[in-house]
């Protein structure tokens, strides 16, 4: 408090704001009119020790900034992928539009993520090994690796996994009548539309051709009427009904009129074990007694148990002798010349590789895709009105849920032996499902 006392240092948290309280000089007497030379000396020291210690702190906080995405112990996995992405983030933006990103960008980027992964890891296994396909489609999308945390990156399946399941690459029934298509209908009038079974991937397969694929001259003659493009999300007897319904139409103004042989069905398949499965849970207007065990196939006595399915809002019912009967007659009427044009894809394809087998559709059609730089996936889940759904559920959940190989455990012995007699070997061996 004296006439020439320096005040201390106040630290205010890590920027440490210094306020130096300089002297308080007199107002009058001998020394008011300056500072000694020693005593200049003296403060100039204080100064420069003052000086010192923010200079440290930069110091330090630039060291721990390098360190962060190497493999410092006090950041996590997570961390270090979001440190890595913003730094590649910052390095292309405004070079690189989202749907022109370089090959040599996606490659370059996955390469040095799964370097960092192993090294975080340290045992090798990294967790984006082996993933780089599905990371590219994240990137096209603009999603980076660092949006899903490491628990999730843990459980979807490598590529090697995936083509083990299901081969490397997609299966398309009925290519060979894309021609009779084309050449019987004039592109303006041309519709592809979805059917198959209940919980087989029909709105995914509506969702994919309208993102993706249109008619040029149908587009140009209806401009932006509803369905224009020419992607319907149904057949026009009904996506869930089988070709014997063809000469009844569903009630949409689409169909109105229409000529059917002026669309192109996709038909969706799936697996019958998995199938099953999924019935049981949402079972929609299929009708049998599942409550307590699925897929039920056969009473302890040894009879079938029948099923029945409703079609036009209940108006017709059709029997089955069991559900595994049921997958087979519907399946067949599709498989075996329905005298039609028709495409059938593989559930897993619409998954694993969406973009391989909406081209091979649009282009039997004669249709052309939105974009061809650049393959629009569905990131959500294809049922949009189903409750608990993440952002990732539906291309991700996807990925981890289906990169593994369908268990019965659940079904019973009688079950299993029922399905195995039962189920169409032929149809199988076309999709390739494995059992």
């Amino acid at each position: 408090q004296g006439s020439n006392h320096i005040g201390w240092i106040h630290r205010h948290d890590v920027g440490c704001q210094m306020i130096m309280v300089v002297e308080k000089r007199k107002t009058s007497g001998p020394h008011r009119s300056g500072w000694s030379i020693p005593s200049l000396i003296y403060r100039l020291f204080l100064c420069m020790s003052c000086l010192s210690f923010p200079v440290t702190v930069i110091l330090v906080n630039v060291v721990e900034q390098t360190s962060v995405g190497s493999s410092h112990p006090h950041f996590s996995l997570d961390q270090q992928l979001k440190h890595h992405t913003s730094k590649n983030n910052e390095k292309n933006h405004g070079k690189y539009p989202a749907v022109q990103k370089s090959d040599a960008i996606i490659h370059s980027t996955t390469k040095q993520m799964t370097t960092k992964t192993k090294t975080s890891n340290g045992n090798g296994n990294g967790l984006l090994e082996d993933k780089e396909r599905l990371i590219e489609a994240l990137q096209s999308q603009n999603v980076h690796p660092s949006d899903i945390d490491p628990e999730t990156w843990a459980q979807i399946p490598t590529w090697t996994q995936i083509t083990e399941l299901y081969g490397t690459k997609p299966i398309v029934i009925g290519l060979d009548q894309c021609q009779t298509f084309r050449d019987k209908v004039p592109e303006e009038k041309r519709i592809i539309a979805p059917a198959g079974l209940f919980n087989t991937g029909t709105n995914l397969i509506a969702q994919l051709l309208e993102h993706n694929c249109y008619f040029p001259k149908r587009l140009s003659l209806y401009g932006r009427k509803h369905r224009a493009p020419g992607m319907a999300w149904q057949t026009p007897w009904g996506k869930h009904s089988p070709p014997e319904f063809r000469n009844k139409t569903v009630q949409d103004p689409l169909f109105q009129h229409m000529d059917k042989d002026h669309v192109l069905p996709v038909v969706a398949m799936r697996e019958p074990y998995e199938w099953m499965k999924s019935t049981c849970h949402n079972n929609y207007v299929l009708r049998w007694p599942h409550q307590h065990k699925c897929p039920n196939l056969i009473y302890p006595n040894g009879t079938l148990i029948e099923v029945y399915n409703q079609y036009f809002h209940g108006s017709i019912r059709r029997y089955h002798k069991s559900l595994a009967h049921f997958w087979n007659d519907w399946n067949r009427q599709y498989i075996h010349n329905p005298g039609f044009p028709r495409l059938m894809v593989r559930h897993k394809d619409l998954i694993f590789y969406p973009q391989e087998t909406i081209e091979l559709v649009c282009e039997c059609a004669g249709a052309k895709l939105i974009n061809e730089a650049n393959f629009t996936y569905i990131m959500e889940a294809a049922k949009q009105n189903r409750k608990g759904h993440k952002p990732f559920d539906g291309l991700v959940g996807n990925w981890i849920k289906y990169g593994k190989h369908f268990r019965t455990d659940e079904f019973s012995k009688e079950d299993m032996k029922v399905a195995k007699e039962v189920l169409d070997q032929s149809i199988m061996d076309m999709f390739q499902f494995k059992w």
